[in-house]
């Protein structure tokens, strides 16, 4: 399972902002500096993007630089550390400063700097850099703006070394690209892939052009992803910002075939099963509210009305029949059947789904929070019932099996019933989304580890 749990940072003094970073391993030639769930703020000095090191026999390519100078100073004399490389490219994934204020650093140490066609737009009207407004001056010290060595226009090619890096633009869309490196199957999605927070829909972005490209990208032969924002590298990285799309979307369409003006439709629109998700209450709204704009624009009512009365007879058939063949599909929900860890290792072998064990302790919010995640999301019901045996344990007085340390609840435990191997344990959750995407990693690995049914 590849699913980062939680920061361990050290300390960096070099440089007047401590940026607190640590290089994680991702796959062997591939670290990872991960950015905070959060928005960019004086105590964070902009680290929420992720930034990435491809190591190659010539030299390292970086993705993404990060938010200032001193994030990319910071970064590298980490990875000097771990291999004293030269940097011979950096390669932005989007026109945001979060991604690209790092540039400088990297550009006088002799690198080329690649990125999309828009990121030429910065240096229209010469307006001042919002983060500069954000962030402390010491955070930014040193950081400018600065222009690519090359603004990609089409899909391109890379090699280095041992390495090819594929950089594939998205269709109708000037701001963003992703990098695929086919040798090693992983793909740096950049900004189409959000996980651990919201998908937010800003600066006009269109949800359909969106939705289109993560299709494509699904095509590619990858196994791990690293985004712009998020810690999940596993496919199932790509469920909650897809889900999430598709039924904001549906949601926004049938907003406007019940004729609900834009205010209404962000009032309406809640999708309560993302709500947990981190800045929900902030983005939300405003993701409806573009969403809104776009359909409305090319939105034709008369294209959901049937045009003489034989369609119109055709069309109630085929709306009656969809109803009852959605009537013979629909499962009840019943409540989670808790059992013993032993009824569940039994049963668990014989139906072939994991274990997993919810402990929590007698004074815990969170757990409180959980449980009621747990006993009231359909969605999250179906999913259990369906692939887990779930044991409830209270680390206050129950026995903790496998002799599993127990630091912090509510915690999830994954288990093996073929051979009782922990295959993750994750403390801390609190957002619904949160949540979903864990238990479809452990579905995902599941399958591909051989001990569920296909």
């Amino acid at each position: 399972m590849r699913y980062v749990i939680s920061f361990f940072f050290f300390t960096i003094s070099l440089f007047s902002f401590d940026y607190s970073l640590k290089a994680y391993k991702i796959i062997e030639g591939v670290h990872c500096f991960f950015g905070l769930p959060s928005e960019v703020s004086y105590i964070n000095g902009g680290n929420m993007v992720n930034s990435c090191y491809v190591e190659t026999k010539d030299g390292y390519i970086v993705i993404d630089s990060g938010p200032t100078y001193q994030y990319a100073q910071t970064s590298y004399s980490i990875m000097e550390k771990l291999k004293k490389l030269p940097v011979k490219y950096v390669i932005n994934t989007s026109s945001d400063e979060v991604h690209i204020l790092g540039n400088d650093f990297y550009k006088e140490q002799g690198a080329l700097l690649w990125g999309p066609k828009n990121y030429k737009r910065h240096f229209i009207g010469k307006k001042e850099l919002t983060l500069k407004t954000k962030l402390s001056k010491d955070a930014f010290l040193n950081t400018r703006l600065i222009p690519l060595d090359k603004y990609l226009k089409s899909d391109s090619k890379l090699i280095l070394g041992d390495m090819t890096f594929d950089i594939k633009l998205i269709k109708d869309d000037s701001d963003h690209l992703v990098v695929f490196l086919p040798e090693k199957k992983i793909l740096f999605s950049g900004d189409m892939i959000f996980n651990n927070r919201i998908v937010p829909l800003q600066e006009k972005r269109s949800i359909r052009i969106w939705k289109n490209a993560l299709k494509e990208l699904k095509r590619l032969d990858w196994k791990d992803t690293v985004s712009a924002h998020g810690l999940m590298t596993r496919r199932s990285a790509f469920k909650n910002t897809e889900s999430y799309l598709a039924l904001l979307e549906s949601e926004v369409q049938e907003s406007l075939k019940n004729n609900l003006s834009r205010k209404e439709a962000i009032e309406q629109i809640g999708l309560s099963s993302f709500s947990e998700d981190r800045l929900y209450s902030l983005w939300h709204p405003q993701n409806v509210a573009s969403v809104y704009d776009e359909l409305r624009s090319s939105y034709n009512p008369k294209k959901n009305i049937p045009s003489s009365p034989k369609l119109e007879k055709k069309y109630k058939k085929r709306v009656v029949k969809k109803k009852k063949q959605h009537s013979k599909v629909e499962v009840k929900v019943h409540n989670i059947n808790y059992v013993s860890f032993r009824q569940a290792m039994r049963q668990a072998r014989r139906d072939k789904k994991i274990i997993l064990l919810k402990i929590r302790s007698t004074t815990c919010k969170y757990c409180d929070k959980l449980d009621k995640i747990l006993s009231k999301n359909s969605k999250v019901k179906k999913i259990l019932q369906k692939y887990f045996k779930v044991v409830k344990l209270n680390s206050d007085y129950d026995a903790i099996p496998l002799n599993l340390n127990i630091q912090s609840t509510p915690t999830l435990v994954f288990v093996n019933p073929q051979n009782k191997k922990n295959l993750m344990q994750i403390a801390g959750i609190r957002a619904l989304g949160e949540l979903i995407e864990i238990l479809e990693e452990a579905i995902d690995d599941g399958h591909t580890g051989g001990y569920l049914k296909k």
